[in-house]
């Protein structure tokens, strides 16, 4: 190749050439992307499942149907973690934003006060509907409730429960 020559070919729509290179990484980012969505979508999918084994304890006709949208206002939070824990949560009735904050903020604080570690995660991000951090907070209260403390499946006479839950950890990774 001559000095005047250029490796450089054209991208698709653009009128300036681009190294070959930097079209391969476009295209590996766009893969990344919907790799990352896809990912979301099985975390969604799985975690609303989740939720709504447990909340079908308290109410049948408590349910979550879109995961990011229905935790927003704190309620079935609330109910979820009266579900898992057995005791009794308040609640403010409500329905403007600041209510709904205060519902979340409840279930944030009960968290923390079982040593549950709750990263970056704000009231004001589940109120707003932010997928990262739903998504992770909802993994929380699973690892915490679940994967973590085995032993709840233990019988009082000590036999170990049958129908232990196995959680293959490759399919709930999130990243908050």
């Amino acid at each position: 190749m001559d000095i005047g020559q250029s490796s450089l070919s054209p991208v698709d729509g653009a009128d300036s050439p681009m190294p070959a290179d930097v079209k391969g990484l476009e295209v590996y980012e766009l893969n990344l992307e919907k790799y990352k969505d896809r990912r979301d979508n099985v975390q969604k999918k799985t975690f609303t499942k989740w939720v709504n084994k447990h909340l079908k304890k308290a109410d049948d006709a408590a349910q979550v149907e879109n995961l990011f949208t229905d935790l927003q206002d704190g309620e079935l939070l609330l109910l979820l973690l009266e579900v898992l824990t057995g005791e009794t949560m308040q609640r403010e009735r409500g329905r403007m934003r600041f209510h709904r904050i205060q519902n979340v903020q409840t279930c944030l604080s009960f968290l923390r006060s079982l040593n549950v570690k709750l990263v970056n995660i704000r009231a004001e991000d589940i109120v707003d509907g932010n997928t990262k951090l739903t998504l992770g907070l909802v993994w929380t209260i699973i690892l915490h409730f679940q994967v973590s403390q085995p032993a709840a499946l233990v019988h009082p006479t000590g036999a170990v429960e049958d129908r232990i839950a196995r959680v293959d950890s490759r399919e709930f990774v999130c990243t908050v």
